[in-house]
């Protein structure tokens, strides 16, 4: 399985708060707010921006996965492929394959800790999230 990029995103119900935090101390830049998820971008040297996302419960997923932890967020070029090779193992999928409209394709497992693995590649965005993009 090939991982294009990486990034995080923790479960909290302090969103707000967590992203003042980072842009008062680490200067980050809000990326994308749809409220429920946001993600912020730090400034790096690196030519891959890094991001860090905030993330409280939705009504497309259940409650109960969003009660704290975080989440790896694995970008793949081909998720369909990354789930086929998966479904031949004893893996069990904590969401099977879907597009979602926040624009991607995505499957997630959980890890030994509890923790989810979310495996994604991207999709065109839905339009009621286009004004959530802000760079």
């Amino acid at each position: 399985m090939k991982i294009k990029d990486l990034s995080i995103t923790f479960h909290t119900n302090k969103i707000k708060e967590c992203v003042d935090f980072y842009s008062k101390y680490f200067q980050t830049k809000v990326a994308f707010d749809a409220g429920w998820y946001v993600m912020i971008r730090l400034e790096s040297d690196n030519v891959t921006p890094i991001y860090l996302s905030f993330q409280g419960g939705i009504e497309e997923m259940p409650r109960d996965s969003f009660t704290g932890g975080m989440t790896l967020n694995l970008m793949s070029e081909d998720v369909d492929a990354c789930y086929e090779q998966l479904k031949l193992t004893d893996i069990s999928f904590f969401e099977e394959i879907t597009d979602h409209e926040w624009g991607d394709r995505a499957f997630s497992v959980k890890d030994p800790i509890g923790n989810l693995v979310y495996v994604y590649s991207e999709r065109e965005l839905h339009e009621k999230y286009k004004d959530a993009v802000k760079e």
